[in-house]
């Protein structure tokens, strides 16, 4: 006795490779998000320990010409950052990312503090 054969196409098929397809994106989506997530919690992460870190600076008569001049060169980055967040542009996420890491070397050269 032979086998029936199946008939491709319709709502009747099994194992549709478009019902795998849909599937996997829908896993990929769910990677997405959580990727995007513990990324931001990172970037958060981050930027939380540089400003406990320069709230940790002491007095402004304390700190030396040096790590003074980091820190005004530092809000001087950080006020002319040109983001449009509502875009969602991995360019903007690349130049945030890119500021608090040059917040993090800053902060760390002028507490004396490795904060990783």
């Amino acid at each position: 006795m032979t086998k029936p054969k199946k008939r491709s196409g319709g709502n009747g098929a099994e194992a549709s490779p478009i019902k795998f397809l849909k599937l996997e994106m829908k896993d990929l989506q769910r990677d997405l998000r959580r990727t995007i997530r513990a990324y931001a919690s990172g970037l958060e992460l981050d930027l939380k320990r540089s400003t406990e870190a320069v709230e940790a600076f002491g007095p402004v008569d304390e700190l030396s010409r040096e790590s003074l001049h980091d820190v005004r060169d530092l809000t001087t980055l950080l006020r002319k950052r040109r983001l449009k967040p509502e875009k969602g542009r991995r360019k903007d996420l690349r130049k945030i990312d890119s500021l608090i890491s040059d917040l993090q070397l800053i902060v760390r050269n002028g507490n004396g503090q490795s904060n990783r």
